[in-house]
C-alpha cells in the first residue's frame, strides 16, 4: 500500500530536511533551495500491514508554486509547515498556501500543520497557541518538529499512516472497486449490443 504524503509551505522552513530525516535520519545543515518538487520514500510497518510512504517535497518560491499545485491535487494527504522562529513563514501558510490548497486539492482528506524548527526555541516568533488555534480552523492535526535534532519526525508521519489507515484506506479501496466494477459493466454491455445486432 501507498500512502503519498505532500509537504508545501515557504522556502527554508524545513519541507526537505524533515523528509531527509524521516527517511535517512540525516540532516545538512546547508541544503539548496528545492527547485520544481522531490520524491522520497520510506518503507514501514504498521499494525502488520507494509506501507510505503511516497513523500513528496515541493518548492516554497513563488516561481514554482504552479508546479506544486500537480503534487497536491492528487494527494490525500498534506504537511503545512512553517518555521517557529519565521512569522511570515506561518503567515503565508494562512493566506497563500492554505487558500491555494483549499482550491487545487482536490482529493485532500488529512491535513496536518508543522511548525518546525523546535530547536530555536529562543528565537520563537509564532506563539504555540496562534498555530494550534489555527489547526482548529482548518481542521489539521498539530505537530511541532526538530529536523535537526530529529524531534517528533517519527510521530507525525506515524500519525499520518495511522489516520489513513483508519479514515480514508478502505474508502479509497472501495471507490477503486466500484471503478473496475463500472468499467467492467460496460464492457459486458458492449459485447452484449455486439452480440444482439
Amino acid at each position: 500500500m501507498g500512502i503519498k504524503v505532500t509537504l508545501i509551505g515557504e522556502s527554508s522552513v524545513g519541507k526537505t530536511s524533515i523528509i531527509n530525516r524521516y527517511t535517512r535520519n540525516a540532516f545538512t545543515q546547508e541544503l539548496e533551495s528545492t527547485l520544481g518538487a522531490n520524491y522520497s520514500q520510506k518503507k514501514i510497518t504498521l499494525h502488520g500491514k507494509k506501507i510505503r510512504m511516497d513523500l513528496w517535497d515541493t518548492a516554497g518560491q513563488e516561481k514554482y508554486r504552479a508546479i506544486g499545485r500537480h503534487f497536491y491535487k492528487e494527494s490525500y494527504i498534506v504537511c503545512l509547515v512553517y518555521d517557529i522562529s519565521n512569522q511570515d513563514s506561518f503567515e503565508k501558510l494562512k493566506d497563500v498556501w492554505y487558500p491555494e490548497l483549499k482550491e487545487y486539492g482536490e482529493k485532500l482528506k488529512i491535513l496536518a500543520l508543522v511548525g518546525n524548527k523546535i530547536d530555536k526555541y529562543l528565537e520563537e516568533e509564532v506563539k504555540e497557541e496562534d498555530a494550534k488555534k489555527f489547526a482548529e480552523e482548518i481542521n489539521a492535526i498539530y505537530k511541532r518538529t526538530s529536523a535537526m535534532e530529529g524531534t517528533n519526525i517519527e510521530d507525525l508521519f506515524n500519525t499520518l499512516a495511522e489516520k489513513y489507515l483508519t479514515d480514508i484506506a478502505n474508502l479509497v479501496i472501495e471507490k477503486d472497486e466500484k471503478n473496475i466494477q463500472i468499467k467492467g459493466d460496460d464492457v459486458k454491455d458492449k459485447e452484449k449490443k455486439k452480440k444482439c445486432c
